[in-house]
C-alpha cells in the first residue's frame, strides 16, 4: 500500500473524533516504524480473513503473514480480537464515508433514497468480503465490553435522519430515530440471514430488505413527504 494510505489509516486510528468516541484509548500514537508494522498486521489479518474463518485466525498466523515478530505485535495489539476490532473500526469509517455520498436530492421520495442506501451497502460488502464477514459471520470474535456495533448503528441512523431532514419535512414525533433504528435492524437481520445461508447478500435478500424496511416505515411516514425548498 502507498505511504499515503498508511498515514491515512494511522490518522483514522489515532486522531479521528469518531475513534475517540467509539473506541477510546484503544489506539495510541506510534513511530513511523510502528505505524508501518501496525499497518502490516492489519493487512495480514485482512488477507487471512479472505480464506479463513475469522475465529480460526490466530495472532501467530497474522504475525507470520505480516512478517512481524509476535513480541513486537503486542506493542500494537494485545490479542487477535484487538486486531479485528481495529479492522471493524476502519471498515465502519469507510462505510460511513461511502454512505454520505448517497444524496437525497437525487430522489423524489424518501423510499428511493433508502433503497439506494441499502443497495450501496450491499455493493460495499460485495467489493470487500472481510467487511461482510466481520459483521455477519457466525464465527466472528465476541468483542465483550465494547459497544462498538451499537454505536455504529446509531451513527448510521443519525446520518439517515440528517439526510432525510435536510431534504424533506419530516414528521414531528419523539421517537422517530428509534423508528429508523428499527428499520435499520430489519435490514441487518435480513442481511445476516442471507449471509449465513448463502455466504453473501443475494439479490433476492436485498429486495426483501428493501421491501420489509420500507413497509415498516410506511406505518410512520406518509407515502410522499413534502420536500423542503432549497
Amino acid at each position: 500500500m502507498s505511504e499515503y494510505k498508511d498515514d491515512k489509516i494511522e490518522d483514522v486510528l489515532v486522531d479521528s473524533e469518531l475513534a475517540k468516541k467509539l473506541v477510546p484509548n484503544k489506539f495510541k500514537f506510534t513511530s513511523q516504524q510502528g505505524r508501518v508494522r501496525r499497518q502490516k498486521l492489519l493487512m495480514g489479518a485482512k488477507k487471512l480473513s479472505k480464506t479463513h474463518s475469522i475465529n480460526d485466525i490466530t495472532l501467530a498466523a497474522v504475525c507470520e503473514e505480516a512478517g512481524i515478530p509476535r513480541a513486537s505485535a503486542y506493542h500494537f495489539f494485545p490479542n487477535i480480537e484487538a486486531i479485528f476490532l481495529a479492522l471493524r473500526f476502519l471498515n465502519a469509517i469507510e462505510i460511513l464515508e461511502i454512505l454520505t455520498t448517497v444524496e437525497t436530492v437525487d430522489f423524489d421520495r424518501w423510499q428511493g433514497y433508502l433503497n439506494a442506501l441499502i443497495s450501496r451497502c450491499v455493493d460495499i460488502y460485495h467489493n470487500d468480503t472481510t467487511k461482510a464477514k466481520l459483521i455477519y459471520d457466525t464465527n466472528t470474535p465476541d468483542f465483550e465490553g465494547d459497544s462498538f456495533g451499537e454505536d455504529m448503528d446509531h451513527q448510521i441512523v443519525d446520518l439517515v435522519y440528517k439526510r432525510l431532514s435536510e431534504r424533506y419535512q419530516m414528521p414531528k414525533f419523539e421517537d422517530i430515530q428509534d423508528t429508523l433504528l428499527i428499520a435499520y435492524s430489519i435490514v441487518n437481520s435480513i442481511f445476516t440471514l442471507s449471509y449465513r445461508r448463502h455466504g453473501s447478500i443475494t439479490d433476492n435478500y436485498l429486495q426483501e430488505a428493501n421491501t420489509a424496511s420500507i413497509a415498516y416505515l410506511r406505518c410512520y411516514l406518509p407515502e410522499k413527504l413534502p420536500r423542503k425548498n432549497r
